[in-house]
């Protein structure tokens, strides 16, 4: 009865008894070959002469490594032969070709093939292309011709020039996704692809979650579609913008929205292996072969700077050639979607080479609510439906971030309490350990009877309400601290139906040259994509008169402020304490410049009653210079003494009133 091994062990031995074939018993090979032959099998070999090694003890070992491999078998080794030659037939390889990568694979794979070999091409008596041509069954120059890197197995991606080293025996490596495709019992070409490339889950999100991207959104699926269609190539769309904004998750809805597959290129394995940049490309090249004949098909690479990222010293020699990932982008015959974090990570280079490029954002308020919802119902934390709209009115993280929140909250059992500190504490890390600045912080809400403004804003929100009233209109509010600025901004802003965007001086100016005017455009962008009204406090130093400018910088932001200013199609509102201070260019940039005073006579009555119910002591009439925000200011301070009685809350008021500058007060000893 025939013995059988498995194809892996037929592979090995059958290259020993090669080996002892071809060289005699004084060669270095012979010397190696013994041990080689019980390291794998539990055959007893002659045991070699001390003196010179004679041809009887030779031709004893020959026919020991001969007899050992009749017939092979089944095993893995087999199963990686079928799958090699699947992808040979698939790129259009010779058997030549194939019989290389089968090569490869097996000595990348079964520890006995690579020992043999190691030890063989370590005796200096045996090449490479010797060993590939008894392999292939093909003549050297026909093994080295299918070396060569414009050779079409190189060019297929398949494997990757080895770089040369001690360690580095092999000319050419394989990727570990690669090889566990080849390892894999499956039926077709079609079944790899699906283990090299797998399909992206379905997405969680939807298309109108991604509402602010606007027309953005439609134009990369009119590219995508018709780029499939005609099989256009060279079509790329880079997504970028913070981390958790959705850049995957919207790749994910685009392929969904056209009925395409979406397969992910160059992540990590199912076991967690992480594949170099040099293995990225590959199978970036890979994809593009396997796939390029489909219409049906797009591809997504995440972390586009870990590929294309600028000059750095840490990529050593692992950093792609520039001139192939160059020839790459301009070529790939199906579109690709690609992912960066950031795009000042990049080479311009391959900036250039996008298609199509959009900035993802945080979603608006009322995308953000629907969100909240949806991933309370898959986290199931107990957070009431009521609530939710406010929750993600307070909080505008990305979603990634609201649903680890909520997973924290689930796992703690905490609720939606929990879920909001989860989120502060992102937010405060995120800031370097600063805690989040509040998002209104104004010190008292609107009230229209305690407004002291010099235009009819009843007659402004009732004419902004209209749905015919245009929305290219601005709004400088000037005028004392506490009176109202703001919050009858956001109040118009509730009034005609808009969500609000409110910027600080804090929020924008940076340390760093350029930062600011980045961060001033960033603003009126994040406006237009969300439909926003956008509401900047402290107005002034951001639009501080030009001729007291002492740096650079200072005119430069002051230039980016007014040039968005001048373009923004919305409504959008600058508030000051100091109007004189602001550049005169502003005076032709505002459509509405409304200036807000202390209360009237009339109006100290009514904020008494809006915020005491005590009876109105005398004297309260002779105070001036009081705002809305001082009552309520004071109405905090006695409420934290317990104190009730209307003679000291006047005395407060009073305080109040001194403290301000330019307020009338006694000379001499009696005040």
């Amino acid at each position: 009865m025939e013995s059988r091994m498995s194809h892996e062990q037929y592979l090995t031995l059958d290259l020993i008894a090669r080996l002892a074939g071809r060289f005699g018993p004084t060669s270095r090979v012979a010397k190696e070959l013994p041990g080689w032959l019980e390291y794998l099998t539990e055959v007893d070999c002659p045991e070699r002469p001390r003196s010179r090694p004679g041809a009887i003890w030779w031709t004893k070992f020959r026919q020991i490594s001969r007899n050992l491999v009749p017939k092979a078998g089944g095993g893995d080794g087999e199963i990686l032969n079928r799958n090699c030659g699947a992808l040979g037939a698939h790129f259009g390889l010779s058997q030549v070709d194939v019989g290389i990568l089968t090569f490869a694979a097996h000595y990348k794979v079964f520890d006995g093939f690579e020992h043999v070999v190691d030890g063989a091409l370590d005796t200096k008596e045996v090449t490479l292309p010797l060993l590939l041509s008894w392999f292939c069954g093909a003549v050297e120059p026909e093994i080295r011709a299918a070396l060569r890197p414009s050779g079409r197995l190189v060019a297929s991606g398949l494997v990757q020039r080895n770089r040369g080293g001690r360690y580095n025996r092999m000319p050419f490596d394989l990727s570990e996704r690669l090889l566990t495709a080849l390892m894999a019992d499956v039926s077709g070409v079609g079944d790899l692809i699906g283990i090299m490339f797998p399909t992206a889950q379905p997405p969680q999100a939807e298309w109108q979650d991604f509402e602010g991207l606007g027309h953005q959104a439609e134009i990369m699926r009119d590219l995508t579609v018709r780029a499939l269609a005609s099989r256009a190539r060279g079509v790329n769309i880079l997504l970028y913008g913070p981390p958790g904004t959705g850049k995957t998750e919207f790749a994910k809805v685009l392929a969904s929205q056209i009925g395409a597959e979406l397969r992910a290129v160059g992540e990590a394995d199912d076991e967690g292996g992480e594949p170099s940049r040099r293995e990225r490309l590959a199978e970036m090249g890979m994809a593009c072969r396997m796939l390029g004949e489909r219409s049906d098909t797009i591809l997504l690479f995440d972390e586009m700077e870990d590929l294309f990222g600028g000059a750095n010293p840490f990529y050593g020699n692992d950093r792609p050639s520039k001139v192939h990932a160059n020839r790459m982008l301009e070529t790939n015959p199906i579109p690709v979607i690609w992912t960066t974090n950031s795009v000042e990570a990049c080479d311009p280079a391959f900036l250039r080479r996008m298609s199509y490029s959009a900035l993802m954002r945080p979603p608006s308020g009322r995308v953000r609510a629907r969100i909240w919802q949806r991933l309370e119902t898959r986290h199931a934390v107990g957070i009431p439906m009521a609530s939710l709209p406010d929750l993600a009115e307070r909080h505008d993280q990305a979603p990634a971030l609201v649903s680890d929140a909520m997973r924290v909250a689930r796992l703690c059992d905490g609720g939606d309490q929990m879920v909001t500190r989860v989120l502060d504490a992102a937010t405060r890390l995120a800031r370097g350990g600063a805690d989040p600045a509040p998002r209104h912080h104004s010190e008292a809400p609107w009230s229209p009877e305690l407004a002291n403004a010099d235009l009819d804003l009843r007659l402004i929100e009732t004419r902004l309400a209209a749905p015919d009233a245009p929305r290219r209109v601005s709004f400088c509010l000037d005028g004392p601290a506490g009176t109202g600025k703001s919050a009858w901004a956001r109040q118009l802003a509730r009034t005609i139906g808009m969500p609000v965007i409110e910027k600080r001086a804090s929020d924008l100016i940076s340390k760093w040259l350029g930062e600011s005017e980045q961060n001033i455009a960033r603003a009126f962008a994040d406006a237009r994509a969300d439909g926003a009204m956008l509401i900047f406090d402290e107005a002034d130093s951001l639009l501080a008169d030009r001729r007291n400018a002492e740096r650079s910088w200072e005119v430069s932001q002051v230039n980016e402020m007014l040039t968005w200013m001048e373009s923004h199609p919305l409504p959008f509102v600058c508030t000051t304490n100091l109007v004189e201070k602001l550049d005169a260019a502003t005076q032709r940039r505002f459509t509405f410049r409304i200036r807000f005073d202390h209360l009237s006579g009339d109006q100290l009555d009514s904020a008494w009653r809006a915020h005491f119910p005590l009876p109105i002591p005398d004297g309260l009439l002779r105070l001036d210079r009081l705002a809305p925000g001082d009552f309520a200011n004071v109405a905090r301070r006695m409420h934290a003494l317990d104190e009730t009685r209307p003679r000291e809350i006047l005395r407060e008021l009073a305080r109040e009133a001194e403290a301000k500058e330019g307020a009338t007060r006694p000379i001499g000893f009696g005040r």
